[in-house]
């Protein structure tokens, strides 16, 4: 009993506790790691309540706010891994309830078993390690749409996932 009463204490703990916007944490994160001077990796780790397209924007994100920090104004991603998981919790299949009492002077007492049909849970928990290399300026050679513009994905995706969030404006030459 004490094993399904924990259980759910932390699923209601957890319970639309999706992945935030944080560099690491007990619910996932995107964790930034430079690989050279303009390659930037972000190593993103989700939940069983974040999805793929959620992580995907957060991670872009980080890459955005990352460049910005470092002076980089552009930045296209250049590889990829998913690193997804998927596991499977296991809930005990029975649970006894011992209940003993007194109504009215006479005493009581009783068992209830409860029987769970399924036991067990598939949790997806989405993650990529994403590669992006920089820029301060555009090449010549970039086609429309190739790169992303670090201020433009911070001020659009900053609104929805940063708490405090303060728009950014590229210097001005």
């Amino acid at each position: 009993m004490f094993v399904r009463s924990f259980l759910i204490i932390i699923a209601l703990v957890l319970s639309g506790c999706a992945t935030s916007y944080q560099i690491d944490g007990f619910t996932g994160g995107q964790k930034p790691k430079w690989r050279s001077a303009d390659v930037l990796e972000i190593e993103a780790s989700g939940n069983g309540y974040t999805s793929s397209s959620k992580l995907e924007r957060m991670t872009l994100l980080r890459a955005a706010e990352t460049a910005i920090e470092a002076n980089y104004r552009y930045f296209i991603e250049i590889d990829s891994e998913d690193t997804s998981r998927e596991t499977t919790i296991n809930l005990p299949a029975t649970q006894t309830t011992n209940v003993t009492g007194q109504y009215t002077g006479s005493g009581y007492t009783g068992t209830s078993t409860t029987t769970y049909a399924n036991n067990s849970y598939d949790v997806y928990k989405p993650g990529a390690n994403v590669r992006y290399r920089m820029f301060e300026e555009l090449p010549p050679d970039a086609r429309p749409g190739q790169f992303y513009d670090a201020y433009e994905v911070y001020n659009r995706l900053g609104k929805k996932y940063i708490k405090k969030f303060k728009p950014k404006y590229p210097p001005t030459d």
